[in-house]
């Protein structure tokens, strides 16, 4: 029996600084809607460098493509063009992310085109078609989704 105090004194102070600092996982965004013209997940369009570290984090990798400028966490990324200094296009190949209507990577493009309806514009080229909404493309391969990409 007097064991039993100072472990529970020792137990709760240990809870207390755990929950004191959180961890990094335990703190991550879990969002990963896709809203045409608006967002995916933590990152939206008209972000600027600043406001994606401090939602998203440090990107894993950065890529110079002419003026713009990709910033990439795993499968999601995002663009901002020299000009605007704000996200403008975002990207994403990770079948975790979704729409409320349930369009994410891997899905049948037919399926695509029964919940949207008939995009806007249809291109084709080396195999890849690009079936573009409001606020978003559909990159099709092999009549799977192989990217989503959230614009203006």
């Amino acid at each position: 029996m007097r064991f039993v105090l100072p472990a529970l004194i020792v137990a709760a102070a240990l809870m207390g600084t755990a929950l004191a600092a959180p961890t990094l996982a335990a703190t991550a965004p879990r969002d990963r809607l896709i809203v045409p013209g608006m967002r995916v997940g933590p990152v939206a369009l008209g972000m600027s460098l600043a406001e994606m570290n401090t939602s998203v984090g440090i990107p894993g990798q950065v890529q110079q493509q002419g003026p713009a400028t990709i910033y990439a966490w795993g499968d999601l990324a995002a663009e901002i063009d020299e000009k605007s200094a704000q996200v403008d296009l975002i990207t994403v190949n990770d079948n975790r992310y979704e729409t409320a209507d349930h369009i994410r990577v891997g899905l049948a493009a037919l399926a695509v085109v029964t919940v949207l309806g008939d995009p806007d514009k249809t291109t084709t080229a080396l195999g890849i078609q690009n079936l573009e909404y409001d606020g978003m493309t559909i990159v099709v391969r092999n009549n799977l989704v192989a990217q989503i990409r959230v614009r203006k």
